[in-house]
């Protein structure tokens, strides 16, 4: 019976690892595939929105936030390191991954409906939006 028990705990041991591995590389597919070039879209529609490199800025009227997105060289596999960074120096380690895909989410959201809202080119609901994050 413990022999048992222990193969079922090492199983499911190994399937979480897999599945938390799993959905990093689906966040890191989704920052690279989608979310980001919606960010370069939106940054040519208005001015308050920034994607350089691995960072995607969105500045509101209390300040800038930023999803800054970058390589984890300590490790031998290609892994991303996810980062909130506010314009009062605070910077917030998204090492969660269900708390990371909220705030890429959250990103998503507010960039897909810049986009949308653009095409009525209405800049005080733009703003509104941008000001939600």
């Amino acid at each position: 019976m413990k022999k048992l028990f222990l193969l079922a705990f090492v199983l499911c041991a190994g399937l979480s690892v897999q599945a938390q591995s799993k959905s990093w590389a689906e966040l890191h597919r989704l920052h690279a595939d989608e979310l980001y070039p919606l960010a370069k879209d939106v940054a040519d529609i208005t001015d308050r929105v920034i994607a350089n490199g691995n960072v995607i800025s969105i500045v509101k009227s209390t300040g800038t936030t930023s999803l800054v997105k970058e390589l984890d060289k300590s490790v031998p596999i290609e892994y991303y390191n996810y980062k909130l960074l506010t314009s009062t120096g605070r910077e917030l380690k998204l090492t969660d991954p269900l708390m990371a895909n909220k705030v890429v989410d959250k990103f998503f959201d507010v960039l897909r409906r810049v986009k949308e809202n653009a095409k009525t080119n209405n800049e005080a609901e733009i703003r509104a939006i941008l000001d939600e994050l």
